[in-house]
């Protein structure tokens, strides 16, 4: 009868207790230590140029170490604003719920992540705030805030929340982030592909709508040659419902290849493999890093092509890029043999995605549309007028 009372399980960084039907979630000892040493360090650190900062750019990021090409953009974003806006003080803070570090060593950057109280605390003379916050938490963001971290966020005389939107699969619908016009009217968003830089995603959310396109420097990794190629293929970790299927008919029809999920790399570690791989496939988004990157170090991406993410339906044409799961699982063995047994036909399914790339993700037109965006220069504004948002908008004036 009281067998299952109390349990207690281990789930990521925290230890979970069960009694009575009840959980009680605790970071354990050693991930509190090392908060606390984060916070140590962080307190230590020269804030004089935050507490003097009149304009303040802030991107919010995960409050633990994570590897994705969500957060490296992040941090990227944050450097080449720095670089752009240079009367701001550009900084990355963990978002406000009292979990941080101070480096994130997953990849390479040169930042040293704050704590948002931080911001609260030293911003003493800020006039205009630029909060940058990751589309998954922006609906969470508001009740997360503390009373004293509203009153300073209303007290800002120019407030601005952009939602950065990398993944519009986890955009929250508009109705969810209703919150945010509580602290602001000044919201709007930036999209991180070209297929829902659109005006209807503006007139979706009725807030200004720009493009923020990725570009992350993979020119240190190095580059493997044909002839210096391994029989790997590398798998993205996405869960899918065909990923079983096309793994089982992978390890049966090329058994004399190795089959390597990624985990638990370094993003140095990470280039290194989908260089060395004549292969890395992923079951995610499709239009993602294990896509895109391993063209940049010699390698080919293979993935399915899907409407929400990838610029157009001329990608379909790619060697590489499956129309369907079911196209995958059927060709996938043969289409891989085929080039590997193929140096030009290798090199030229490279050269083919690269260009494609190319016409998408090049460094000026990244740095332009950064610069377009602080300059209040969006790509789409909204149209049609919404009485609800209109509404809110009067609330927060009030």
């Amino acid at each position: 009868m009281f067998k299952n009372i109390l349990s207690v399980e281990k789930a990521g960084n925290h230890i979970i207790f069960n009694f009575f039907g009840f959980k009680l979630s605790i970071r354990n000892k050693k991930d509190r230590q090392e908060i606390i040493a984060s916070k140590i360090i962080q307190d230590s650190l020269d804030l004089g140029q935050l507490k003097h900062a009149k304009k303040i750019i802030l991107f919010l990021t995960p409050y633990e170490q994570k590897l994705n090409g969500g957060v490296m953009s992040l941090f990227s974003l944050c450097q080449t604003t720095r670089e752009i806006v240079k009367d701001a003080y550009c900084c990355v803070a963990t978002y406000p719920n009292g979990y941080t570090y101070v480096i994130n060593d997953k990849f390479y950057n040169t930042e040293k992540v704050l704590r948002f109280e931080q911001i609260v605390n030293k911003a003493i003379n800020v006039q205009e705030l630029i909060i940058h916050i990751p589309e998954y938490y922006s609906s969470k963001f508001y009740n997360d805030l503390k009373r004293s971290d509203i009153s300073f966020l209303k007290s800002v005389p120019n407030l601005q929340l952009n939602i950065l939107n990398q993944n519009i699969d986890v955009m929250p619908e508009p109705d969810k982030l209703k919150d945010l016009y509580k602290l602001t009217s000044n919201i709007t968003q930036t999209v991180a592909h070209n297929r829902y830089a659109t005006q209807e995603i503006c007139e979706k959310y009725q807030i200004p709508t720009h493009l923020f396109s990725v570009n992350i420097d993979l020119s240190k990794y190095k580059t493997y040659s044909f002839e210096e190629k391994e029989k790997i293929i590398a798998l993205s970790p996405d869960e899918n419902e065909y990923r079983e299927e096309i793994v089982t008919k992978l390890k049966s029809e090329l058994s004399d290849w190795e089959i390597l999920t990624i985990k638990n790399l370094s993003f140095s570690q990470y280039m290194d493999l989908i260089g060395r791989a004549y292969f890395t496939i992923t079951f995610g988004e499709g239009m993602d890093g294990y896509f895109n990157q391993p063209i940049y170090v010699g390698g080919i991406g293979v993935a399915v092509y899907n409407d929400d993410f990838f610029p157009n339906e001329s990608w379909k044409e790619l060697k590489n890029v499956y129309t369907t799961y079911e196209e995958m699982a059927t060709n996938i063995c043969k289409d891989l043999k085929e080039v590997s047994l193929n140096k030009d036909l290798y090199i030229e399914t490279i050269n083919k995605q690269l260009n494609k790339l190319n016409e998408i993700y090049v460094e000026n037109k990244y740095r332009s549309n950064i610069e377009r965006f602080y300059a209040k220069e969006y790509d789409f504004e909204p149209k049609a007028e919404v009485q609800e948002r209109e509404t809110i908008n009067e609330f927060v004036k009030v």
